[in-house]
């Protein structure tokens, strides 16, 4: 059987050109996991991540059709969705027989709705990976449909959805991901990360312990497990060697995750030598860090730290089960500048219960961190979130997946609704201040400064970044310049 895997854009693809040349594009771990367990079990596959090679649909399906696959599996997360639709569609009026699955947490969330409106034949729940791999065999006559644990079809009338995998235990027993699948050329720049040249990710753990309710991690890794020290620095320094990569960008919910895998981590990355030729970034919670560990991380080639701060205000810190104070906050940024490392704050607005008071706390505080770059998402109730689980029933019909993305399109002057209704805010306040964050973050000359001291950001991206910021706050500036006060 020849298997085709498909990583879809997503359908609020931004279209500015601007922006373009600042947005991430990492290529996608779950699916270089899926094909080096199919390739290890004698699986012919082939990948195509839409993401970053640019293909339009016609394009894709024409590719997909030529390579005559019985089986098109796609990655499913809810913003793109509507692609998704659209994608399997053309798939099938072009090759009627194909057998489509639907994978990641839309499709686990969703699967009655999938199944009932016929727009996928099989859904892989959860983590994919040997699912998928028996789905297959199940297919070939090699093994019964109902003995494949973790996936969901429809049998005539009824949907049947087969019991829970038990998770992959041993990590380290996974085969490393199968990037010989890609063209690694295409993943050559992270502009937000001051990455700039050929990376890869790279995964230490599955899962995470804290509970956020904005997150819908745990809807596909409900428990946590780790790979060994071992098992991963022999990982980077063999993708390091074989594909010539330098970069490599954790992908863990966050790592180290505790100061004590960090130095074992660190101790023997160095130990190789591998710091001389390697740097990697990664996401850390502030609670999980110290001066020593910090400077041990930057020793071992720490690139960029990025940081989920979240909210400048404690009440909606609490609310949202984030398990951090304001003070810890200050304290991670004290110590990663103490140790020289360049920091990325993550700020959003729009969880229940905000105010136009609590959203300036936010702008205020991601001022007085003072990172070197920030990000600045609007809340939104993905499904498998608790958030989402509590918002559903105001949810403005999930068929407008459009409106669905945890990175709104601040770039864009299309002002859309978002998907829930708001309690005290509107929409458009939120963008508002999405936007006004971003200017007064980036527009400030001790962060001006600091990038060009430090040698952040090429010029051109330099400049090409502040005309897009300017662009999109003229309403803004325009405002403060008639002294009118939008606070």
């Amino acid at each position: 059987m020849k298997v085709v895997l498909i990583n879809p854009a997503q359908t609020d693809k931004i279209r500015n050109s601007l922006y373009k040349t600042i947005s991430p594009v990492a290529l996608p771990l779950g699916i270089a996991y899926l094909a080096a367990v199919l390739e290890k079990n004698h699986v012919e596959v082939l990948v195509f991540d839409q993401c970053v090679n640019g293909m339009s649909n016609d394009e894709l399906v024409a590719a997909v059709i030529n390579n005559d696959p019985q089986l098109v599996g796609l990655s499913c997360l809810t913003p793109a969705m509507g692609n998704v639709i659209r994608l399997i569609k053309k798939i099938r009026k072009d090759k009627k027989n194909i057998k489509v699955v639907l994978g990641n947490i839309h499709a686990t969330v969703f699967a009655d709705q999938i199944l009932e409106k016929g727009w996928a034949d099989f859904i892989v729940r959860g983590e994919g990976e040997y699912s998928f791999l028996e789905l297959v065999l199940a297919l070939n006559g090699k093994k019964s449909m109902n003995d494949v644990d973790g996936i969901s079809f429809r049998d005539c009338d009824r949907i049947i959805h087969n019991r829970e995998r038990s998770f992959c235990g041993n990590l380290d027993e996974l085969p490393y991901p199968a990037y010989h699948l890609f063209d690694l050329e295409l993943y050559n720049e992270c502009g937000m990360l001051c990455i700039y040249e050929k990376f890869l990710p790279i995964q230490a753990s599955r899962g995470c312990s804290y509970r956020c309710t904005f997150c819908s991690q745990d809807k596909i890794f409900k428990k946590v497990r780790t790979r060994t020290v071992k098992c991963v620095i022999d990982e980077i320094e063999y993708m390091h060697d074989k594909f010539k990569v330098n970069c490599f960008v954790f992908e863990d919910a966050s790592f180290p995750f505790s100061i004590e895998y960090g130095m074992e981590f660190c101790d023997e990355f160095i130990k190789r030598e591998l710091h001389k030729q390697i740097k990697w970034v990664t996401e850390m919670r502030v609670d999980l860090v110290n001066l020593k560990l910090l400077e041990r991380m930057k020793k071992s080639g720490l690139h960029l730290i990025l940081y989920g701060f979240e909210f400048g205000n404690q009440r909606i810190l609490d609310s949202v089960r984030k398990g951090i104070t304001l003070e810890q906050s200050r304290e991670a940024m004290y110590y990663s500048r103490k140790a020289g490392i360049i920091t990325f704050g993550l700020f959003m607005f729009g969880m229940p219960t905000e105010t136009r008071e609590t959203c300036l706390d936010t702008i205020k505080f991601s001022k007085e961190l003072n990172c070197d770059f920030a990000k600045f998402n609007i809340a939104i109730p993905l499904p498998g979130s608790e958030f989402f689980n509590e918002y559903k029933d105001k949810i403005k019909g999930m068929n407008s997946f459009d409106e669905f993305t945890s990175w709104s399109d601040w770039s864009n002057n299309k002002r859309i609704s978002l998907p829930y209704d708001f309690d005290g805010m509107t929409s458009e306040d939120l963008f508002d201040f999405q936007k006004k964050a971003m200017f007064e973050f980036y527009f400030r000359p001790t962060a001006i400064i600091n990038i060009i001291k430090k040698r952040l950001v090429p010029f051109k991206k330099l400049f090409s970044g502040g005309l897009l910021l300017i662009l999109q706050n003229l309403r803004y500036i325009f405002r403060k310049i008639m002294m009118i006060n939008v606070d």
